[in-house]
């Protein structure tokens, strides 16, 4: 029987840095009511608002990065030169990771000369081209990527980009995460493509990762450099003059109504067994003499606004049901004894942390914390869970549970 402590394990970096950002920008008690109160307070005052107005437009094409040409005016030779773009490669600043996320080994950021040692690893994988290597410039090839097949494309060669059209306001979907920078640019171009045309200035918004994801889109300085996003642009140093050229087609198609080509269409991977290395869930089991949903630690019966109440109970893996457009958790308050839902596992003030007990037996159990916020109603309150359990002879099944009743104070009382 293998066991893990009950210890609230540490949230991925992603997700920590997240909640501390929306605690930096917005306060620690910026709850998902006051969003919606703030949102609500921004549409009564309509004076801060423009309304849209104009015919809705659509373009979209894929497109073959390798090979692609762009013109490009170098300020150094002040000279417009015809640049291309790469087969994808990620570079040696890559491994270095991100100040938030430390790679391992020695390899640093702004790294622009390679590793012997490094090298042969990187050969006996897949080996880039002399091609290669002079295309991508100041980026020491640590996996050429383009050239990696097993047992899927490493990286995308053929990405998709749209772009759409509501009135006056341009939105560009973007296959990668550009730099600030780069996303400067890209508006620019958009902006100044379009005035020149209809002598109007559209408002221009980059949404990112759309449909592709294609790393990073450094500027060609930026790239120069080769830290962290330089070294994951992947198409090399003019990713994005090839960019740059590309959305301002698309932005003059779709004002003057024209249709694009499709493009080449990428290899559809969804009608293949795709390799996943993400085991199933085999079967779950509720500890002996317990039910799913049993609330096996109850949360304290009095608590203050601005303290942390938690609860854990009897659980299956919650793989076997996502709960899309559901909660596996609930906070509710009683009022006229119906229990009224005050927070989900959509709110920053709550979460679940899932513990798998006995990797044997497949029991499992999580903890439900809530931070309650400073203004949270007096009264009386419980904390529920829902999930479902794999049945081992065959079946998932939904299951529910509730913790006891708590009392939440006033704020300042004793």
């Amino acid at each position: 029987m293998v066991k893990q402590a009950l210890t609230c394990p540490p949230l991925p970096i992603s997700i920590s840095v997240i909640i501390q950002a929306r605690k930096f920008i917005f306060g620690e008690n910026f709850t998902n009511e006051k969003f919606l109160t703030l949102l609500q307070n921004i549409w009564n005052d309509r004076s801060a608002l423009t309304e849209l107005k104009g015919p809705v437009r659509v373009v979209h094409q894929f497109v073959k990065m390798p090979g692609q040409m762009a013109e490009f005016f170098n300020y150094t030779t002040n000279q417009l030169e015809t640049v291309t773009a790469c087969y994808p490669a990620m570079g040696y600043s890559f491994a270095a990771g991100t100040t938030d996320g430390p790679g391992s080994f020695s390899f640093a950021q702004g790294t622009t000369t390679s590793n012997p040692m490094w090298n042969a690893v990187r050969n006996f994988v897949a080996a880039p081209t002399d091609e290669d290597i002079k295309c991508h410039g100041a980026k020491p090839i640590l996996l050429a990527t383009g050239r990696m097949w097993l047992p899927y494309q490493w990286q995308p060669q053929t990405v998709s980009t749209h772009l759409a059209m509501i009135g006056d306001l341009v939105i560009a979907g973007v296959p990668g995460e550009f730099t600030t920078m780069s996303g400067r640019r890209m508006r620019e171009t958009i902006a100044s493509t379009a005035q020149e045309i209809t002598k109007a200035q559209p408002t221009v918004v980059i949404a990112g990762l759309c449909n592709t994801y294609s790393d990073y889109v450094a500027t060609p300085e930026e790239y120069e450099i080769q830290r962290y996003e330089g070294a994951s642009t992947i198409f090399g140093p003019h990713t994005l003059t090839v960019y740059l050229q590309q959305y301002k087609k698309l932005i003059t198609a779709a004002v003057h109504k024209k249709k694009v080509d499709p493009g080449p269409f990428p290899r559809d991977l969804t009608s293949e067994n795709l390799i996943t290395l993400q085991t199933p869930v085999v079967y779950d089991t509720a500890k002996w003499g317990k039910h799913y949903g049993d609330c096996i630690k109850q949360p304290d019966k009095i608590v203050n606004p601005d303290e942390t109440v938690s609860a854990i109970f009897v659980s299956g893996h919650p793989r076997n049901n996502l709960m899309t457009g559901r909660t596996f958790l609930t906070v509710e308050r009683l009022e006229n004894n119906t229990w009224i839902e005050v927070a989900t596992d959509a709110d920053w003030e709550t979460k679940l942390y899932w513990v798998r007990t006995s990797v044997v037996l497949g029991t499992s159990q999580v903890e439900i914390t809530w931070e309650i916020p400073s203004d949270t109603k007096p009264g009386k309150y419980r904390i529920g869970h829902y999930g479902s359990y794999q049945y081992i002879f065959g079946g998932k099944y939904p299951y529910e549970g509730f913790s006891n009743l708590f009392e939440v104070k006033s704020q300042g009382s004793a």
